[in-house]
This record gives structure tokens, sequence and C-alpha cells, in this order.
């Protein structure tokens, strides 16, 4: 009985012994549907399992590769105090140095060497903390007696630095090791954008004299604290360099760059530049002139950037060498007959935006226009014709300007265009055009034009106070057409003297309103800044910039290399 008990006894699964009895008790057919049965589980499963490890599978930025551009001229001083005139040695300072703020293309004007900045009420004392984790290139901590040590040697005239104006009146108090205090006189939206200097460490600078400071070894072979930091360079048979290489600074305070070697290669002009990146001794080239955008757009093996600059490009009517641009019905006929779409769509390519005014989208107070510009060639004509005929002494002038113009492709075709527009209204131009080189000697300075068509481009502090402000008036200043209006002179010295940002943007707009309403010129379009970088360089993204050199202002995440990893 116990036996039968045990022989009717089933099991829920079949044992390993039973399995290994599964091909005697299988038909052949069966056989086959079993293995590929078998064979279809395993296929699956591998697939899923490949499928998963695809979608989650990403590449990320790593470190390695070298990256190689090429620039026209040579490094002279890369030093903060005297970088200002070179854009070489411009270039170099952003990567090398660091100063106690920095801007960034989306936020602004933001701590660097500084953890914090704090301004008091009155906005005359500005007070810096320095981080803790910052370092020299040396490894020597910074400390309040660097921040003193850079802004006394600018503050001293036997240093000659051009920044001297800048820290002009401003007392430096140390707080202690890592706080430092800025007083200034009375309150300055732009002053923030002086501590952008990069500082020299104290420890190696105290011993060099000030009158010999520009021939220091440190201006070639510099200890600072930014992103990269000096490896070596090389010079040929005549002493000038031809090379010069960094590396990424690996205790930087924030996240050191991917690219392992960064190296700049000087050549003697333009056309050597473009040569060089299209025969890929170099990976990318710091700028690309209007002319040579569009086969520089051909190479393949490279990326044409093109961020919007703070530059715009202006038609300025001077009114102290012509009667008839004194009237304001002449200066809105010309207006009239200018189409600035135009300009930026075909005439230069797209290069550029168009602008209604003397701020630019990225400025504090602008507005965007709410109507668009209307052209009329007819009535521009008709304008004209009444103007004249208001005396017969009038009648007898003929309607002939000179429009005067810097060499180079983009200002010749805008040229070209206004001058066939202002034909159309019977109006005779004559295009005299300037070598660039001495273009502000020979025409600015002495204010020697009746029409010019140039650019205008705005420092770091975007402030429009150099160029329509009335003590600018003069061959030294930057108001150009010596624009004189007592409220505009107001509204700029109220925007510069407080930094409340509400009262600034008001100002501004006010500025605004009334320069365009005087017509003392015509803003056509804020220009493109060009420049290409190798397709093996990635992230490279930038939509505006403030000046060239702020092209490196995220090189730190540019990268070349990639390993894979798993989400």
């Amino acid at each position: 009985m116990r036996q039968v008990l045990c022989v009717s006894k089933t099991r829920r699964f079949p044992s390993f012994r039973q399995w290994k009895q599964l091909s005697n008790v299988l038909s052949k057919t069966e056989k086959q549907v079993v293995q590929t049965a078998f064979l279809l589980i395993v296929v699956s499963i591998a697939s899923i399992v490949s499928l998963y490890l695809f979608i989650n599978r990403v590449e990320i930025p790593t470190q390695g590769g070298e990256y190689t551009e090429a620039l026209v001229g040579e490094p002279q001083l890369i030093n903060p105090l005297y970088a200002t005139s070179n854009d070489v040695d411009k270039d170099l300072v952003t990567l090398i140095y660091s100063g106690l703020i920095k801007w960034k293309p989306e936020e602004g004007l933001v701590p660097d060497l500084a953890e914090s900045i704090n301004i008091n009420e009155e906005g005359t004392v500005i007070t810096a903390t320095i981080r803790e984790n910052a370092r020299f290139h040396n490894g020597d901590p910074i400390l309040a007696r660097d921040i003193l040590f850079t802004i006394n040697a600018i503050q001293n005239p036997a240093y000659r630095s051009p920044l001297y104006g800048s820290f002009k009146g401003v007392s430096v108090v140390q707080e202690g090791d890592r706080v430092v205090s800025f007083v200034i006189e009375k309150p300055s939206a732009v002053f923030l954008q002086n501590l952008t200097v990069g500082i020299l460490p104290s420890g190696l600078w105290a011993d060099v004299l000030p009158q010999n400071a520009p021939l220091a070894a440190l201006n070639l072979q510099p200890v600072g604290s930014g992103p990269f930091q000096f490896v070596e360079f090389t010079k040929d048979k005549k002493g000038s360099i031809r090379s010069y290489t960094l590396k990424p600074f690996k205790d930087w305070y924030q996240s050191p760059a991917f690219i392992d070697r960064l190296t700049f290669q000087f050549y003697p002009d333009q056309k050597s530049v473009l040569d060089a990146l299209e025969n890929k001794y170099v990976k990318g080239v710091s700028v690309v002139p209007f002319e040579d955008k569009e086969k520089t757009g051909q190479n393949r093996a490279v990326v044409l950037h093109s961020p919007l600059l703070d530059r715009e490009v202006v038609l300025y009517f001077n009114q102290k060498t012509n009667e008839q641009l004194k009237r304001k019905t002449v200066r809105e006929a010309i207006a009239l007959a200018i189409d600035k779409t135009e300009i930026v769509n075909n005439i230069i390519q797209g290069q550029g935006r168009v602008i209604n005014g003397p701020l630019l989208s990225s400025m504090l107070g602008y507005k965007e226009a709410e109507t668009t510009q209307v052209i009329d060639l007819e009535k521009a004509r008709t304008m004209l014709k009444e103007v004249m005929e208001v005396t017969e002494e009038a009648v007898k002038k003929p309607n002939k300007l000179t429009l005067t113009v810097p060499s180079g492709e983009e200002f010749s075709r805008v040229a070209n265009y206004i001058k066939t527009q202002l034909e159309a209204i019977e109006l005779e131009i004559e295009i005299i055009t300037i070598p660039s080189q001495t273009f502000f000697d020979d025409v600015i300075s002495p204010r020697n034009f009746e029409l010019l068509l140039t650019t205008v481009m705005f420092d770091a502090t975007q402030d429009p106070y150099l160029f329509w402000h009335s003590s600018q008036i003069g061959s030294a200043g930057l108001n150009i057409v010596e624009y004189q209006n007592a409220d505009v002179d107001k509204l700029l010295e109220s925007a510069r003297a407080t930094i409340k940002t509400e009262e600034r943007q008001t100002a501004y707009q006010t500025f605004e309103e009334k320069v365009v309403a005087d017509l003392p010129a015509i803003f056509l379009y804020q220009s493109n800044y060009n420049y290409a970088v190798s397709r093996d360089i990635q992230n490279v993204k930038l939509d505006s910039i403030r000046v060239p050199f702020d092209r490196f202002a995220k090189i730190n995440e540019w990268y070349i290399k990639t390993k894979k990893t798993f989400r």
C-alpha cells in the first residue's frame, strides 16, 4: 500500500533525472520544436539585454586631445596690466589669469576668484571674499595681499599700465587674509567690470621694480590662476615667437578643461592664417574676415561660428562740415531711403541683426522696436526737393555728399548699396575709402567726413557714455559727430551713478528715445563675429560675445575625446 502511494504522488516540476530522459521520450519533430524554441528564447534574452545596454549607453567627454589655433601677430606682454592693446596678449591673458569676477554668456558678471561680492547700500564699498581653494599655477594660495598688489601696481604711475584711469581715486582695503574692499568716491554701475582684471601673484612680482615690469620674464612665462597654465613657447631664427603652448590647470577651482594641450601659432597676416587652416596645420582660427566667410564655410573640416558681437555699424551725419546735413528733413529723407533689412539679409548675407538705436539687445534698457522701418523713396525725394527749394542759394548747390568708409569687403558692399539708394532720391554720393590702419588718424580724430560708415565697438561695460556724452567731444573722444544734448548727458550720468537696475534701465531707454529722435546717425545693424574651429572640437556654443576673446568663455567645456558609460 505504501509503495502504491509513493508511485502515485505527483511532482509539480520535473526532476533533473527526468529532464535527462526528455530526448528519449520525444519524437524527432518534437525535438526540433524544442530546440527552435530554446534558441528563440536565448536570442530574445540577448536582444533585450543588448537593447537595454544600447539605450542606456552614453558617450561623455573625457580628458585628451590638442587644439591648435592660428592668430595674426605674436605675444608681447602676457600680463593683465598691459594686455589691453594687443589682441594676442588679450586672448592669452583671459586663459591664463582670473579676476575677482568674470563675464558669463548667460549670466553677465559673476564671481570668479571671489566666492562672493557684496555692495553696501550706498554703492560705494564693494567687498570681495576670495575662494578658499583658489590657487596660482605655482600652488600658492590667492590671498588679499595679491589683490592689493595688483591694484596698487595699476595705480602706480611707474608701472605705466593703461588701466591706470580705471582705478583712479579707488582705495583698496584688506579686511583679512581672504577679504578685500574697494572704496569708491561715488556709486558707479560700471566699476564692477574693472574687477575682471587678472590678479598677479605678489610673491613673484614683488621683487620686480615697477619701471622694469614690462621687461620681466614673467610677461612671457606668466603665472596666473586661470583655467590654463603656461607650458612653453618656441621662437624662429629672428627671435619672433612662433608658437605658445598651454595645458589645463588641474587645481583650478572649477572643473578643469578636457583638452590636454592648447597651442597658438602666430602668422604675419590673415591670408597666412587661413592658409594654415586650409592645409590643416591648425584646428582653428581666431577670426574669419567677412570676405573669407564663404570660402571658410565650405571647408568641411571646420565649423564656422558666428555669434553676435557688441559691435554696431552706423551711418553718421557730420552737421559741422555740410550745411545740408544740419537740416533734420535731409537726414530723415536719407533714413527713408536705406532699407536695413535689405542690408542684413542680402548685402551682408545675413551676417548681422538690424538695430534701431544705440542700444544692442544684450544691453540694459534695450527695447524691441514697436514698428517696422518704412522705406519710401518717393517721399524722400519730395522731402529733399522741398528743403532745397527753400532758398535760391540752396538751389544753386548740387545735392552732393561724400561717404567715407574704411577699407574692406563688407563696408564696400554696404557703401555701394547706400550710394545706389541715395542716388535714387537724387543725392549724388562720392565714396571715399580709407585704409583701416589709418582710419582713426585720418578720419575719426579730425572729424574729416560728411557721411561716415563705420563701426562702434563697445567695451565690456557696454556703456554708451563714451559715444554720446558731450564730454567726449574732441579729437581724443569717441563722440564722433560731436552730438550735444543736455538731457542725454544727464541720463547717461545718472545711469552710471546708480547700481539700481530699474533706474538704469529707465535712464537708458529714455536716452535711446532722445538720440533716435534727434537723428545724429542711422543705426544700421549689429555685426557677427566669425571664427572657425575644427569639427573635432565639440561643445563650442556661444550665441553672443562682448569682445573677441570671449570666444573662450566656455573653453573648459570644449572636448575632443569621449568615453562610453551607462546611465
